[in-house]
């Protein structure tokens, strides 16, 4: 796909492809495919498409979705948050370098009530950050480990 954002081309025929991340089967309503380029430029971008109940859909006519895709042009931390996100730890790693994360890190396994949860989602999408490093910074604080 090729298209202009901002008066700036992006086209995923000439860029990177960093990784992918789907989810269903193109046949499905709800199938989402995005994927995460780097241009020439070193511009970060992400291609998604899916299907008449994805967020990528398109109006067809009143009251009629269909099909569709588009491009979304994202900063380095836009990029690597997406990437922490939807890809796994191998190919974040190729992408952004086994040195994007501070040191190695110890799986936890933390079960919070539903409400905590999602304050703590809203939080760290509004400080633009995973919530499991919310969580991490906010506990450091808690014990002085700052």
């Amino acid at each position: 796909m090729k298209t202009n954002v901002n008066n700036k081309t992006y086209d995923t025929e000439n860029a990177k492809n960093l990784g992918n991340w789907q989810r269903g089967s193109r046949s499905e309503r709800g199938y989402i495919s995005e994927t995460l380029y780097q241009n020439s430029d070193g511009e970060y971008f992400l291609h998604g498409e899916g299907g008449s109940r994805s967020r990528y859909a398109e109006r067809s006519a009143p009251n009629t979705w269909t099909y569709g895709e588009r491009i979304i042009p994202m900063d380095a931390d836009e990029a690597q948050f997406w990437a922490e996100t939807h890809l796994t730890e191998n190919s974040f790693d190729k992408v952004f370098g086994a040195n994007a994360h501070d040191e190695p890190l110890s799986p936890v396994l933390l079960r919070l009530k539903p409400k905590l949860a999602e304050k703590l989602t809203a939080a760290a999408r509004e400080q633009r950050c995973q919530p499991a490093d919310l969580a991490e910074a906010m506990l450091a604080k808690a014990f002085d480990l700052e």
